[in-house]
């Protein structure tokens, strides 16, 4: 018979996969702050107590397995229901490299073109982005890296970029 801890614990993988492939059939990424709200709603008062960033770090394994940018935002929101963010954190909220300025410099270049009135009939895909700054800037980082570089500055720069592959 299984404990009631690995019943909870199968659960809580369930509701994250859940999540996570819903995530990917309409956006490109998963924001940690929106998928602890989420989970958190779904799970119930008697599953044992999770750790913010063990719940984040589990949402990203699994997105970025997924092909999804993780954009770690918790902390940027003030706390709704109840739910108290992680503000000490160590850490800053947006767990990326530090991007060198050329590839970074190019990113904004790429976005910034799509706020003219044509992006609104033909936005770019996330893999057009990512062709054309590997074209631009000759960069060696996995696609992973810089879908989740293109989407904060996207986000950031409210530009929103087709689902098409």
């Amino acid at each position: 018979m299984q404990e009631p801890r690995d019943i909870a614990a199968r659960r809580l993988s369930i509701i994250i996969e859940q999540y996570v492939g819903a995530r990917k059939r309409r956006y490109d990424f998963v924001s940690t702050d929106q998928a602890a709200r989420v989970i958190r709603r779904i799970l119930k008062p008697a599953d044992p107590a999770l750790s913010d960033r063990k719940l984040d770090d589990m949402v990203a394994a699994l997105a970025v397995k997924n092909g999804l940018a993780v954009v770690f935002d918790r902390g940027v929101r003030a706390p709704t229901e109840g739910t108290e963010a992680d503000l000490n954190r160590k850490e800053p909220t947006m767990r990326a490299a530090t991007e060198t300025p050329d590839v970074a410099g190019a990113v904004d270049a790429i976005l910034g073109t799509q706020t003219a009135p044509l992006s609104q009939i033909t936005p770019l895909s996330m893999s057009a982005v990512i062709s054309l700054l590997r074209e631009r800037t000759g960069t060696k980082r996995s696609d992973a890296d810089l879908e989740g570089l293109i989407a904060k500055k996207a986000a950031v720069q409210d530009v929103h970029l087709s689902r098409g592959d």
